[in-house]
Order: C-alpha cells, then sequence, then structure tokens
C-alpha cells in the first residue's frame, strides 16, 4: 500500500509544471520559518514569566517589549502563512485544470467499448470525485501534513533545548503512542472509506441513469420502484458509514484519553521540577504551550492521515482513468501512415471479406465476410430488420470501430493508415440522436470545422437544410445560445442543425443513420433534394440507413442486410416488387 500511495505522489508530481515544482521550495522554506516563528510565543512566554517574577516592583512598561516581539512574531507568522497558502491553492487550481483537460482527451480518445461497459453517470461522478481527490492531496501535504511535522519537529527540538531530558523524553512519548493509534485507525478504516466511495459512485451513476430515463419512468409510473430501489441503497450506505462513524469516536476517545493522561502528567512533573527549582516557573509555561504544539497537530493526524488515504485512493482512480488506453483509430503508426492522395479514386469505399465483433463479445460476430464496393458519387442505401448490422457497418466505415478480419481501403487507403484527423477530412456521419453543445447556433453548425467559415457560408448551409428561417426567428439569429444537447430546440430543428454541417464540410463520404427521422415530410423532401444536389456538384459519396424506406427511392442501389450479411441488392422499385425481406418493410408486415 505504502509503494502505491509513493506511485501516486510521483504522478502527481508529474502532473505539476516546472515553475509549480520551483513554487514548492518556496513553500518548504515558508513552513520551516513559520515552524520557528510558531515557538517565539511559547519562548517569549516562559522568558516574560521568569522576568515578572524576578522583579520587585512590575511594571508594564518594561514587558511592553515582549508583548510587541510576540505580537509582531505572530503577525508575520500569519502573513507568511497567506502567501504560502495562495502559492498552494494557485498550484492546485492549475494541477487540477491540467488533469481535468487530460483526464477529458483520455475519456474522448477511450474505445466506445469502454463506454458500452460503465455507466456515463458513473463515470462522470468518478472523474469529478477523482479530481478533487488528486488536488486535494496537494492541499493536505502542503496546508495540514506537512506544516504539522515541521511545527512539531520545532518544538520538540525547542522542548529539548530548554527543559530536563527526563521531561522532554516523557512529553514526547505522547507521540508514538498517539501515532500508533491513529496507524491502527486508518488501517482498520480504510478498507470501509474506499468502498463507501464505490458505493456512492455506483448510486450517482444510478441517478444519472434515472434523470436520463424521467420521461420512461413517467409513463410507466415507477416513482415509488425507484424511490424504494434508492432508498433500500442509501439504507445500506447509511450502515456501513454508521459501522464506520463508530469506530471512528471509538478511536477520538483513544486519542482524547493519550493526550489527557500524558497533559496530567507534563503539567504534575513540570510543576513538581519547578517546586524543587530545578526548573523555573517560566520553563512550567513553555513545557505547556509546547506540548500543546505537539498535541494539536496529532489532535488532527487521524483527520488528515484518514483524508490523505481517501484522497490518494481518489488519486489513483483518476490515474487510471487519465490512462484509457487511446481507440485504434488514434493510434497510427509512422511505418503504416499515407498521404491522403490528391486525385479522389473511382471506388471511394472498397470493403474486402470484412468480419466485426464487439470487443467485450468477441465470440458473436456482427458482419461476417462482409464486400462491398461503392464508388465515388454513388448513393448507397442500407435497409433491414433492427440488429441486422447496420450501424456496425457504418461505424467500421468511419473507422469508430475495429475491424477483426478482412480489409477496407477508404479513399484508396487501407483504413489502418489513416489518422482521426484523415477519416475527419473524408467522412462526415449524421446520427439520429444528433449532437449538439451548449453554445450559439453557429459555433454549432460549424463544429469541427478547421477554420472558422464565414457567416454567409453558414447561412447557406442552413438554408439548404431547411433551418435557416427557423434560426433567423430566434432572438439573437445565429447568435442564439442553445441549452445542453440542444434542448430548448425541436428534435425536427436539432436534426436539421447536424444537417446543415454537412452541407457546410461538403464531405467525400456522408452517411446518414436515420438522420431525417425526425423531420416532417416536406422538410425531409427538401433536404433530400440537397443533398442529392451535393452530390452531382461535389461529387460526394452517401450512404443512408433508413427504417423510413421512402428516403431511399432515389438511391442508386440499396442493400438489404440480415444477420451481418447482404441477403438482397438493386433499386428501389425492383426490391418493393420482389419478393423478401425490404418488401415485408414495405409492406409493413415483417415479423
Amino acid at each position: 500500500m505504502k509503494s502505491k500511495n509513493i506511485n501516486v505522489f510521483k504522478k502527481i508530481y508529474h502532473l505539476l509544471e516546472k515553475r509549480q515544482k520551483l513554487s514548492f521550495f518556496v513553500i518548504v522554506i515558508i513552513m520551516i520559518v513559520s515552524a520557528g516563528l510558531s515557538q517565539v510565543v511559547p519562548l517569549t512566554v516562559g522568558t516574560l514569566t521568569d522576568h515578572v517574577l524576578q522583579m520587585e516592583h512590575i511594571s508594564f512598561w518594561s514587558i511592553v517589549p515582549y508583548l510587541l516581539f510576540i505580537l509582531t512574531a505572530s503577525i508575520v507568522n500569519e502573513i507568511i502563512k497567506i502567501a504560502r497558502r495562495l502559492i498552494v491553492e494557485d498550484t492546485c487550481t492549475k494541477t487540477e485544470k491540467n488533469a481535468r483537460v487530460q483526464a477529458v482527451q483520455a475519456l474522448l480518445k477511450a474505445p466506445l467499448s469502454y463506454f458500452r461497459l460503465n455507466m456515463r453517470g458513473n463515470i462522470h461522478g468518478m472523474l469529478n470525485r477523482s479530481l478533487e481527490g488528486t488536488t486535494k492531496v496537494l492541499k493536505l501535504m502542503f496546508m495540514d501534513f506537512c506544516p504539522s511535522i515541521f511545527s512539531s519537529i520545532a518544538a520538540i527540538i525547542v522542548v529539548f533545548f530548554k527543559l530536563p531530558l527526563l521531561l522532554a523524553f516523557i512529553m514526547i512519548l505522547v507521540v508514538p503512542i498517539g501515532t500508533l493509534i491513529v496507524i491502527r485507525q486508518i488501517t482498520t478504516q480504510q478498507g470501509i472509506r474506499v468502498d463507501l466511495v464505490k458505493s456512492k459512485a455506483g448510486m450517482d451513476g444510478t441517478i444519472v441513469e434515472l434523470l436520463n430515463g424521467v420521461e420512461t419512468v413517467r409513463i410507466y409510473d415507477s416513482v415509488d420502484l425507484e424511490c424504494r430501489r434508492c432508498r433500500d441503497t442509501s439504507e445500506k450506505l447509511r450502515k456501513k458509514e454508521m459501522r464506520h462513524h463508530k469506530a471512528m469516536a471509538m478511536y477520538d476517545c483513544f486519542k482524547f484519553v493519550n493526550e489527557a493522561v500524558f497533559t496530567v502528567l507534563i503539567i504534575g512533573l513540570s510543576v513538581y521540577m519547578a517546586a524543587r527549582r530545578q526548573i523555573s516557573i517560566g520553563s512550567v509555561l513553555t513545557a505547556y504551550l509546547c506540548f500543546t504544539q505537539l498535541t494539536s497537530p496529532l489532535r488532527e493526524l487521524h483527520r488528515i492521515l484518514d483524508e490523505l488515504s481517501e484522497s490518494t485512493v481518489l488519486a489513483e482512480q483518476y490515474f487510471l482513468l487519465a490512462s484509457i488506453p487511446e481507440d485504434f483509430s488514434y493510434r497510427v503508426s509512422s511505418e503504416n501512415r499515407k498521404e491522403l492522395p490528391d486525385i479522389q479514386p473511382k471506388v471511394l469505399l472498397e470493403a474486402d471479406q470484412i468480419s466485426f465483433s464487439y470487443p467485450e463479445a468477441s465470440d458473436t460476430l456482427i458482419l461476417k465476410d462482409f464486400s462491398l464496393k461503392i464508388h465515388a458519387g454513388e448513393f448507397l442505401g442500407i435497409a433491414g430488420p433492427s440488429g441486422c448490422g447496420k450501424s456496425s457497418l457504418i461505424k467500421t466505415f468511419a473507422k469508430l470501430e475495429q475491424i477483426c478480419q478482412g480489409r477496407l481501403l477508404l479513399n484508396g487507403s487501407d483504413i489502418d493508415s489513416l489518422s482521426r484527423k484523415d477519416i475527419n477530412r473524408i467522412v462526415s456521419l449524421v446520427p439520429q440522436t444528433p449532437f449538439l453543445i451548449a453554445g450559439s447556433i453557429f459555433e454549432n453548425i460549424a463544429y469541427g470545422m478547421e477554420e472558422k467559415p464565414s457567416l454567409s457560408d453558414v447561412e447557406e448551409a442552413a438554408r439548404r437544410a431547411c433551418i435557416h428561417k427557423d434560426i433567423k426567428n430566434l432572438p439573437g439569429g445565429y447568435d442564439f445560445l442553445l441549452s445542453e444537447s440542444g434542448n430548448n430546440l425541436s428534435g425536427g430543428q436539432r436534426q436539421r442543425i447536424a444537417l446543415a454541417r454537412i452541407f457546410l464540410r461538403r464531405p467525400k463520404l456522408l452517411i446518414l443513420d436515420e438522420a431525417t427521422a425526425a423531420l416532417d415530410n416536406t422538410s425531409e423532401r427538401f433536404i433530400q433534394a440537397e443533398i442529392e444536389k451535393l452530390i452531382l456538384e461535389s461529387g460526394t459519396t452517401v450512404i443512408s440507413i433508413a427504417h423510413r424506406l421512402s428516403t431511399l427511392q432515389n438511391c442508386d442501389k440499396i442493400l438489404v442486410m440480415e444477420n451481418g450479411k447482404v441477403v438482397q441488392q438493386g433499386t428501389y422499385d425492383v426490391l418493393t416488387k420482389e419478393e423478401g425481406i425490404f418488401r415485408d418493410m414495405y409492406l409493413g408486415i415483417l415479423k
């Protein structure tokens, strides 16, 4: 466990920028100076007490220099503590920023299988808590733990310098005994705290899942059911927490007894020595004040180490998130990397005996020895019942899922030799549920463009997507801000904004996955006509998946899939007359 914690500390250190690493040397110097200044009060109070007791006539003005010295040292100490805090906070906020960016990058580049195996709500909750834990490690180390250690060391030095060895040795015995109690407390409770963190992460995932499905919950009137599930899970979590709190209370009691016993022992022994003239009365006060400086950090040590242990676990989770292996599509070796040809080949996409299965179910083939040639400028339709492999096929074409076997050529190059940026320049995918960001309509239409387009180009793209008039009627027009996922627009408006992107980008290969499912018939026919114009103007190749078969009427060819294979192909008119799956779908009698 210790080596694992050290490994986490090393990783956190590597997160820091060079300037932040140098700032820690400044923090260490500040802590040493602060620890020294914290001993001014006990030393000066002891000296002042002896000075006053030696005076026959006590004069207030004679003690003013002592008081001013204590005040000055205290103020200076507080000022440098503020400087330390600001440096630590600045370092922590910068570290959190860098860590968040790294984690987001790792998640966005993670294989899609990662998101199929993990609840998104759970990932989100884990990311937030692990970021908090990572930065808290730094705060605990340089705001609590290290200052306490330096102050304790300074107090021990003063104790051995000012007091008899016997009294000093007895006094510092409180430290190892208290530390043993704290270590025992941490070792017995560490597993519980980790379990609580995981349980809370699971609850976060469940709650996010419920919020995403709130309409279904309402339709099925299952609020009471979900509340019971939440109540039962929360009760189990509460019982775990109570077991933890009972154990913590017991250990706190042990620490209090340890401190109380040594407090009485030190006061009694120091007073006894003072009565026998072995130490001065001022030394008694110095001994007691130094003892409180030993016990105060010790009192908080369990909290600091406990929180540090929990934060280290969270930081470890962060580094697991940040080190998710990149998706295969981002890993193109320099040996395999090829420049895109200047001249577009006649065959834009060629699949040769490709077979595909999802990594988490590698024994189940979704595509089986699939072969296909799509010529540049061709309009290809794909139809078939749910689960036949349509979406899996287009994911392989867009390099979203790795091909298990076979060869796939895109734009004349093996798809394995194309980087993600190359794919972006060739392929555009419009899914049934479009991705919109919480930004302006202009930003959403221009999303992913390497260079910022002009407003006139964006407006033209919107006209072709039949959304320009709707945008002009919104407050601010193209500067109108969309809410999360564009929820302040209708489903049809969201789809048309996603379609406007393709008219702006003019891709070589356009993949439409139920991209017009939310549109009315008039809008769909208008956009369909514009897509066909795009084919003629730019030579765009279009692959369209549609359950609404009328969308495929003007396709050059339609592939009908079943169980990962092509079972029919032909034009719309031919397939509607030919016995088979397509005709059954057309007549609405597919079972």
